[in-house]
């Protein structure tokens, strides 16, 4: 069925230029789940766990999951679930792009991860001060050995993403220009002239920009209904791409909106995790590489991370700790090497892992908060997604049911608390579901395949 413009906003129940500006925001505000400051967070898992020790049971949470208990009722497990066309240490660049790589030797995949998809759809429609956040503690064993071999390379747009190691230089770069509560106003400046108002053609441009854009959130809410109905969900694309036709946001490769300042309630307000690194980090990348600093590292770019997801500063961020075949040195016990030891004794490589959920659990402490952005009281946690995957097993190293677990509902786009058994299924579908949820159009996840795990979608 084609459909004019005139008759497509006439379907909408909203008269796209007659509507007053004034009114524009508040109805994109609350215009359905999807116009909410919705985001996702990756945290790939390096070298997995035992499952019996990963899944939670009957009894409730697992060795592993066990620092996060009060979270289960809000995470969503899918068991099952293999890396589609790659194994062992090379899976990091198929985890999230759902490129097939066969080994090491394997180019790159030249297309992009999961968040580098949903990163460039919130630039051509909601568009955050910082695009994506990439960070990682000790992401090599050296910085020499930084990206090389693929063994620490998970994410790409589509060339491979670079992150940031040092939390000191991470929040200086982010938050270094920010006003503090603390900063006394200066004198008011001398008033400078008014701007000479918008030319009439300037106006009605922003006019019809404005109402596209309702158009589109309008349009989103309608597909979110209809998910799971394949023939409207295809009727709604044709309609989507008619309506970036028209100038509206665009669905993918377009040029993307003005990126806007940071959200008043960013600040540079310095974190206590960070500061207490400061002399031994600043202007030292190497310094940052210090196996003795693995837990002071984690816990600061852990902050680093929620405050710049929490205030709005951006929407899409990534955290990797360690590489696949790296040894920093787990500090429980005396110590274990992490990949060393998951060729080892499983129980000891287990609590290992318990450790990292430790600092999961950290994070997902800051982001069960009030959302800044979100006058409806959802906490940031309600509208983000944060996706813990692990790239393959411990001992043989095999993909083919590896940890997965998703929490928050990402607006209220993703099922929460669910026990998703998905023998069979890829990290592909996975993708593709996560990116379905954000709202990406179908012709910007082509390389993610066609299947959806429609359980996970709410």
């Amino acid at each position: 069925m084609r459909m004019n413009r005139r008759s497509f906003v006439r379907a909408l129940g909203v008269s796209a230029l007659g509507i007053p500006l004034a009114g524009l925001a508040g109805r994109l505000a609350s215009a359905s789940p999807s116009a909410a400051p919705r985001r996702l967070i990756l945290w790939p898992s390096l070298n997995g766990v035992r499952p019996d020790l990963f899944w939670p049971g009957g009894g409730g949470a697992s060795l592993v999951t066990e620092p996060f208990a009060d979270y289960l009722d809000r995470a969503t497990f899918v068991r099952g679930l293999g890396i589609e066309g790659s194994m062992n240490h090379y899976a990091v660049r198929s985890m999230f792009t759902g490129a097939p790589v066969s080994d090491y030797l394997t180019p790159d995949p030249g297309v992009r991860s999961l968040d580098q998809v949903v990163a460039e759809h919130f630039a051509a429609t909601a568009p955050s001060a910082r695009r994506s956040v990439h960070l990682g503690v000790i992401p090599a064993d050296a910085l020499e050995l930084y990206q090389r071999f693929g063994r620490s390379t998970f994410f790409f747009d589509p060339t491979p993403v670079d992150y940031e190691a040092n939390p000191v230089t991470a929040f200086d770069r982010l938050f270094g220009g920010l006003a503090t509560p603390d900063d006394t106003p200066s004198a008011p400046s001398a008033p400078s002239a008014p701007s000479a108002p918008p030319s009439r053609a300037a106006a009605r441009a922003a006019a019809r920009a404005a109402a596209l854009a309702l158009n589109r959130a309008e349009l989103d809410e309608l597909a979110a209904r209809a998910r799971g109905l394949a023939l409207e969900e295809d009727k709604l694309a044709q309609h989507a791409r008619a309506l970036d036709a028209l100038g509206g946001a665009p669905m993918g490769g377009g040029a993307a909106m003005p990126t806007p300042p940071p959200p008043a309630v960013c600040d540079g307000t310095r974190l206590s995790s960070v500061e207490a690194l400061r002399p031994a980090l600043e202007g030292d990348d190497r310094a940052a590489y210090r196996y003795e600093r693995f837990e002071a590292l984690f816990d600061a770019q852990v902050d680093v991370l929620a405050r710049a997801v929490t205030c709005g500063l951006t929407r899409v961020a990534t955290l990797q700790a360690g590489s696949a075949d790296g040894n920093v040195i787990v500090p429980i016990d005396h110590g274990y090497p992490h990949h060393d030891t998951s060729h080892g004794d499983q129980e000891i490589f287990g609590r290992c892992q318990r450790w990292y959920a430790t600092k999961f659990a950290r994070l997902l402490r800051q982001l069960d908060v009030p959302d800044p952005l979100c006058p409806d009281g959802r906490t940031v946690l309600d509208n983000t997604c944060v996706l813990w995957l692990s790239e393959c097993l411990p001992l043989d190293h095999s993909s083919d049911e590896v940890p997965c677990l998703l929490v928050g509902g990402a607006g209220g786009a993703l099922a929460r608390g669910a026990r998703i058994s998905a023998a069979g299924a890829s990290n592909r579908a996975l993708l593709k579901t996560i990116a379905h949820a954000f709202g990406v159009p179908d012709a910007d996840t082509r390389h993610f395949g066609d299947v959806l795990v429609r359980e996970l979608l709410a």
